[in-house]
């Protein structure tokens, strides 16, 4: 097994307490002499194992550490703090001390002198030379040190005295080293060296200024030696411009910048003032990723690229934009992607997808031919254009986007729907022939608006952590509004009347109570079926029923910005899922209301007299008793007996309106049902335990865990890409581990994460970085 330096200086120091007791008489004490102060900063580990280990200097108990007269008192033993062990012999660590000092009686210093009579009462703690213990020394040496060999240079020489603290208990940092110099050395002080350079060019001289004296030493060398530059800020555009260039070690700088740089967001603006008027040609060319005034110049041509390509024909149109991305694809992998900078090369790859899929043929011989090419297929149209707008900030993207959008999107959704309006004016037995179903499952979660494509794309994202879900789909009640469609997915479902009067879309129980949202819940009470108010609050033997999510308010509110709410929904419903699962629930059905209609510029608009109406929202109407439309009129679901009036193809009541439900249509009335099992739910023991921390470092101890398992530390709990762990391994090895985390995210909120050897997450705990 390696040794550390640290076991060697303890072996050592124990081999010199052997005598020969049938020839000398047992050393009174060892001295330690060190001219060059070279052990001082490891004393304090050192007497943790050997508290007989005493210092010369200024007095200081805690440290064991006092003059000459107060040393001769503990050798004694006349002093409370001597508390070694009877057969243990006394060492004095003489730091600033050489051999010779000892010899040099004449010249000795007063306060020093009463010690001078140990060197013929004791023994001396030396090399078998004769010379005092250096730490090169003692490295190097193949008998009591651990037999490596050292550079010479003053530089070598150096970087030992300042790492030995880093370095003097690690006993795998000099393994299997046929030989050490200053930078291998200085890497151990600075493993973070790459990162510092970041945060130092980010920050400038102060932040050189807050480092210790020794590491700014280190640093310095460090910068000098390997990355070509010294660390003066005066020179930033030279080194920024090493950092663009990416040659020699600058590229693995470069890469850790470009794997999270949101960390450095100063560097963008270094690199923007550093960027060379040519960027050459052939094998001497600088990269174009490096430079944020490249990617903007093509995010401006693609602009303009784009702008023409909605003027042409859809055939046209669609090769232009293979085209298009063929050329963008590249600045996927940029920088400044990552930090947002190319919002139409983001968007440009959804933008494909949904012009290639809206142009594809389809079958609409029947209701059910249409909703098998749209829950295999032609979600991803949704999908892709939502996808695009949410890639999008600025109102002249938006506008950019928007104008594709109608190019491609606005004819397939129109067709669609017109389709299946025709479909269901045939036949709306999907609607008409609707009943209330028993509720058999224990635990119900409501998501309001959660529609198809919306479902399909959770449910990829949560196959991703190793749960079983299944989806279903069904038609929602009509009009597809929460106060027809929700009573219809609840527990509540029987309950409802079927002779309902109408009051804002709004049915009654079969005891004539007005389904508001406190009758709502008293049915459910009477269904045994708990609201959850408090999720802590769930036991796994009772029946519930949750609701969670705000898209529809969100929809109405913000209309076609809602796009960039989604993962937030997502969020919000996994978290649901975690804490259920957490409690208990093995089992949890999803269901939802209603879907919706989004399209970007605006619905159009088709004219109903208010007068006609009894009630009129956006895609539906209650019209008067003896009034007269070309309307499609369906029955009511709670009252057969009352139409209900639709709103023709895509179109809207009202104007400028991008969000809307309550029509006919698959993207309002295709409902998915989602059942969600967590097969490990309380089948495997895994736990974190103890987390502890020291600065930026964290140990972490669990319960006996499977060899594979690993701890991560993530703002996000179910977000890998939130990590703020720098130790490169996060497997454990025993249950106990030690990570370092990114000094960005001290005193920050954080989750602890044990996971298995798939990365699927058992436990959880949180925490504060630091402590």
């Amino acid at each position: 097994m390696s040794q550390s330096i640290y076991d060697k200086v303890i072996h050592t120091l124990k081999q010199a307490e052997n005598h020969n007791s049938n020839l000398m008489v047992k050393p009174e004490v060892i001295l330690w002499p060190d001219p060059e102060n070279q052990w001082v900063d490891v004393m304090d580990v050192l007497q943790e194992n050997m508290p007989q280990l005493l210092t010369y200097g200024s007095y200081n108990p805690t440290k064991k550490q006092g003059p000459a007269i107060w040393l001769k008192c503990m050798i004694a033993k006349m002093l409370p703090e001597a508390d070694w062990e009877a057969d243990a012999i006394p060492i004095i660590y003489l730091p600033g001390v050489a051999k010779n000092d000892l010899r040099n009686v004449e010249n000795a210093v007063f306060n020093f002198q009463p010690l001078l009579e140990y060197q013929y009462t004791g023994t001396l703690f030396i090399q078998e030379n004769g010379r005092e213990w250096s730490i090169l020394a003692f490295v190097e040496n193949p008998i009591s040190g651990l037999g490596i060999k050292v550079a010479k240079d003053n530089a070598t020489k150096d970087a030992l005295k300042k790492t030995l603290p880093t370095i003097f208990q690690d006993r795998e940092v000099l393994a299997h080293k046929s030989i050490i110099d200053s930078d291998y050395l200085n890497n151990q002080l600075f493993p973070d060296i790459i990162p510092t350079i970041l945060k130092w060019m980010c920050k400038g001289d102060a932040f050189f200024q807050s480092m210790e004296a020794g590491k700014r030493d280190v640093f310095t060398n460090l910068c000098k030696s390997q990355y070509e530059f010294e660390p003066d800020h005066r020179n930033i555009k030279a080194i920024a411009e090493k950092l663009g260039a990416q040659k020699s070690s600058w590229k693995y700088v470069w890469q850790l910048y470009a794997t999270a740089p949101n960390k450095y967001l100063e560097i963008e603006a270094l690199l923007r003032l550093s960027k060379p008027a040519d960027l050459g040609t052939g094998i001497f060319a600088l990269p174009d990723e490096s430079w944020p005034q490249v990617n903007e110049q093509k995010e401006e041509a693609l602009a303009q690229a784009l702008v023409k390509v909605a003027k042409l024909d859809t055939v046209k149109s669609l090769a232009s934009l293979n085209e298009l991305e063929k050329i963008h694809s590249v600045r996927k992998s940029w920088v400044w992607f990552e930090l947002g900078k190319s919002p139409l090369a983001d968007a440009l790859h959804y933008i494909v997808q949904m012009a290639t899929k809206a142009t594809e043929p389809y079958s609409s011989a029947s209701i059910e031919s249409l909703k098998s090419y749209y829950i295999t297929s032609g979600y991803a149209v949704d999908q892709n254009m939502r996808k695009s707008l949410a890639a999008v900030k600025t109102q002249k993207d938006k506008t950019i986007v928007k104008s594709i959008i109608q190019l491609f999107y606005q004819p397939w959704l129109e067709t669609i729907t017109n389709k299946f309006q025709k479909q269901v004016e045939a036949d709306a037995a999907i609607f008409t022939s609707q009943t209330a179903n028993v509720e058999t499952e224990s635990f119900v979660l409501f998501v309001d608006a959660f529609r198809y494509e919306l479902a399909q794309e959770f449910s990829e994202r949560l196959a991703k952590y190793k749960l079983n879900v299944s989806m279903q789909t069904g038609w929602s009640a009509i009009p597809s509004l929460t106060p027809t469609a929700k009573p219809a997915i609840s527990p509540i479902a029987s309950a409802v009347s079927t002779n309902s009067n109408i009051t804002e879309f709004r049915p009654q129980l079969k005891n004539g109570k007005d389904l508001l949202t406190n009758v709502f819940r008293d049915a459910l009470k009477a269904n045994d079926f708990k609201l959850v108010t408090n999720a802590n609050d769930i036991q796994s033997e009772e029946k519930y029923w949750q609701e969670i999510g705000d898209i529809d308010t969100k929809g109405h509110e913000e209309q076609g910005d809602m796009v960039k709410r989604i993962e937030e929904l997502f969020d919000q419903v996994h978290e649901a899922l975690d804490v259920a699962f957490e409690r208990g629930i093995k089992r949890i059905k999803i269901v939802t209301d209603h879907g919706w209609l989004l399209l970007p510029g605006g619905l159009p608009k088709t004219q109903l007299n208010a007068g006609l109406t009894e009630t009129r929202w956006g895609r539906c109407a209650l019209i008067k008793e003896g009034a007269t439309t070309d309307l499609l009129h369906l029955p009511w679901r709670w009252n057969p007996s009352i139409f209900i009036a639709y709103a023709p193809g895509i179109s809207f009541f009202k104007a400028n309106e991008e969000y809307a439900h309550g029509g006919i249509s698959l993207h309002e009335c295709l409902v998915p049902t989602m059942i969600i099992e967590n097969p490990n739910v309380l089948q495997i023991e895994a736990e974190v335990k103890v987390v502890k921390w020291v600065n930026l470092k964290c140990t972490i101890q669990t319960s006996d865990v499977p060899d594979g398992y690993s701890i991560d530390i993530r703002t996000k709990y179910n977000d890998a890409k939130t990590s703020i762990v720098l130790s490169k391994s996060k497997t454990l090895r025993g249950n106990t581990i030690t990570l370092m985390v990114d000094d960005s995210a001290e005193h920050q909120a954080a989750t602890i994460v044990l996971m298995d050897a798939t990365e699927r997450i058992l436990d959880k705990k949180p925490t504060t970085v630091g402590g």
